[in-house]
């Protein structure tokens, strides 16, 4: 098996046009769905994240802030999944609930292993 994190993208709040009633129900089906993942062994852990923040730089000895992507997208939150290759993390983010509401995009990255940095 290998490790992967899900980078969760979009520009805004998806959600925040739905109802307050359907903001609860993608609430619960998200969270219905991260918490199957979990049961069956294909996430280890799933968390949002606040929209704001900062993007820090170093170079020539010194730490700047920036530079800013270009584009208002920002990373919402992540899932770090568990699969057999690229093509199953893919169907494992293809069956989030998320999708069916809002624009949101995914991005899925293998986590490399390289002996004395990654965690046991």
């Amino acid at each position: 098996m290998k490790e992967f994190l899900l980078f969760i993208r979009t520009q805004g709040n998806p959600i925040a046009d739905l109802s307050l009633q359907e903001q609860q129900e993608h609430v619960e089906k998200v969270g219905k769905y991260i918490q199957e993942m979990i049961a069956k062994g294909k996430m280890k852990d799933a968390q949002p994240l606040e929209m704001a923040g900062a993007m820090l730089s170093y170079q020539g000895g010194k730490f700047t802030d920036g530079p800013f992507n270009e584009s208002k997208e920002v990373i919402a939150g992540y899932y770090h999944l568990i699969a057999e290759d690229l093509t199953e993390a893919i169907e494992i983010a293809k069956a989030d609930p998320r999708f069916e509401d809002g624009v949101w995009r995914m991005e899925i990255r293998p986590i490399l292993l390289v002996d004395g940095i990654n965690a046991e």
